[in-house]
């Protein structure tokens, strides 16, 4: 399966799992404002419902973007900045869709469209039942297409993932982000199991072993 990437001028979120208060002139918080990735059930109109984050706390949502298009009845990995008022209802600030699909076999893919271009990974970390990772990727036009997926290695016994990054020639100037949160489930992994991960990098390559919580 491959994804055009979507490149974000977002800078991550600020780099996803933040926490912040605001406060009134009595200095008692209003709002708790946090950003990371989180699943998104969306109700018979395609509206988010329901927040969930990593830990599995739900949250009721109570305002949310109009130009985010989605579909009804679905569960989606995303990526957001979110507000939480006394109540713990939910207002969604900024949200992006994660690139979150159930990993295709590495051996099926053809080697014309195993892109050898390198990614930056800022962030990666294992919670909510998935592999959740940051992905930087230098690019030089603004509207340039990359093409950016992921794989899983025919390896038994062994939990292995595996980047692929498509440039077509773009130069490396500047970074945009991207957002990958891998299923996990399905594999039947248990606690401490071992989850790799691995792709080109720009200085050298990462080769990721994060436990399975």
């Amino acid at each position: 399966m491959i994804k055009r990437l979507a490149l974000l001028s977002l800078y991550a979120f600020a780099l996803l799992a933040t926490v912040s208060c605001y406060f009134n002139d009595d200095r008692d918080p209003v709002e708790t404002m946090f950003s990371g990735f989180m699943t998104g059930e969306t109700d018979s109109k395609g509206k988010i419902t329901i927040l969930k984050n990593d830990f599995g706390v739900k949250y009721p949502v109570t305002e949310q973007l109009e130009n985010i298009k989605l579909r009804p009845d679905t569960v989606y990995r995303i990526v957001a900045s979110v507000a939480l008022d006394e109540s713990n209802n939910a207002r969604i600030i900024q949200m992006v869709k994660a690139m979150s699909y159930i990993a295709t076999p590495d051996s099926i893919i053809p080697d014309s469209m195993r892109g050898t271009d390198p990614v930056e990974i800022e962030s990666i970390y294992v919670g909510g039942g998935y592999l959740n990772v940051l992905v930087g990727v230098k690019v030089q036009n603004e509207e340039s297409d990359h093409d950016l997926f992921y794989t899983r290695l025919d390896t038994p016994g062994k939990y292995t993932f595996k980047i692929y990054h498509k440039a077509y020639g773009d130069r490396e100037m500047y970074t945009k982000h991207a957002y990958i949160s891998i299923p996990l489930w399905g594999y039947g992994l248990t606690k401490n199991d071992t989850v790799f991960l691995s792709c080109k990098g720009y200085k050298e390559d990462y080769d990721y072993k994060l436990n399975y919580k």
